[in-house]
C-alpha cells in the first residue's frame, strides 16, 4: 500500500515542480523576450521562437542564449541581448542560470 502513495507524492512532487518552471518561464519570457519574439514567440522584430527553437536541445539552446550561437553555428544579429553578458532583466548583470534557461525553454515549449 504504501508503494502506491509513494508513487503518488512524487508524481504530485514533480508536477508542482513543472508548474513552478513554467510559471518561472513564463515570467523570464514576458520580461525579456516578448516586447521582440511577440507575446506568444509567433515573432515580430525578432524571429519565431515557438515550434523549432523551443525544441532545440538543451546544449543548442544554452548556447544560443550565453554565447549568441544558434543551431548553425552561426552568430546571433542584434539586437539580440547577449544575455550570457548581461543577464536578464533584475540579475543584476549575472549571465542567466541553468534553471532559469530550462524554464525559459519549457515555456517556449507551451506554445504550438
Amino acid at each position: 500500500m504504501r508503494l502506491p502513495i509513494l508513487a503518488a507524492a512524487a508524481l504530485l512532487s514533480a508536477a508542482s515542480a513543472a508548474s513552478a518552471d513554467l510559471k518561472q518561464g513564463q515570467s523570464i519570457y514576458q520580461t525579456n523576450c516578448a516586447a521582440c519574439h511577440g507575446a506568444k514567440a509567433q515573432g515580430g522584430l525578432g524571429p519565431k521562437l515557438s515550434g523549432e527553437v523551443a525544441n532545440w536541445s538543451a546544449a543548442i539552446f544554452q548556447r544560443a542564449l550565453l554565447k549568441n550561437v544558434d543551431d548553425h553555428g552561426k552568430m546571433l544579429k542584434a539586437p539580440m541581448p547577449f544575455w550570457g553578458k548581461v543577464g536578464f532583466a533584475g540579475d543584476k548583470g549575472k549571465a542567466p542560470t541553468k534553471t532559469e534557461l530550462v524554464a525559459l525553454q519549457a515555456y517556449l515549449k507551451t506554445f504550438k
